[in-house]
């Protein structure tokens, strides 16, 4: 399964979404409800959101390239978060802005350093998938079934 988390793009995608939206909610609840004095709040949206944040983001982009679909879902999430979660907005004014920034930073930076041969050829097996080229070539006319209907 890992494997295939790994190797996959939308899995990989998936997985990396799901881990960055349970550390900002994790974050978010633990300086809403447990630290809830100032320096936890630049501590934590100043420096540990960021960091992960562009962690995440970068090695997503360095195993698969830019992804489109994955900054859409994150920007779409955060605002959604900004929209409905009251705490969200109160206490963290930017993070629009911040994931943005790290979007583009930790995405821009990976696509630089992504093996880009590995990306094209996974890219290009699976158009061929999808067009039906990766099967071997059957003639119509040789097969055993079509001969019979043929001389009937």
């Amino acid at each position: 399964m890992l494997n295939k988390i790994r190797e996959v793009p939308l899995y990989s995608a998936a997985f990396s979404f799901l881990i960055w939206l349970a550390g900002t909610d994790l974050l978010l609840i633990l300086i809403d409800k447990l630290f809830t004095f100032p320096l936890a709040l630049m501590l934590g949206f100043g420096f540990i959101y960021p960091v992960g944040a562009t962690a995440i983001f970068f090695l997503l982009s360095k195993r698969h390239g830019v992804l489109w679909y994955f900054p859409a879902a994150v920007i779409l999430t955060s605002s959604l978060h900004m929209i409905f979660w009251s705490a969200y907005r109160i206490m963290v004014p930017n993070i629009l802005i911040m994931t943005t920034l790290c979007l583009l930073f930790g995405c821009g930076i990976g696509g630089c350093f992504a093996d880009k041969e590995a990306v094209r050829a996974y890219r290009e097996r699976q158009k061929q998938k999808r067009l039906g080229e990766d099967k071997p070539y059957t003639p119509i006319l040789e097969t055993k079934n079509n001969n019979d209907k043929i001389r009937k």
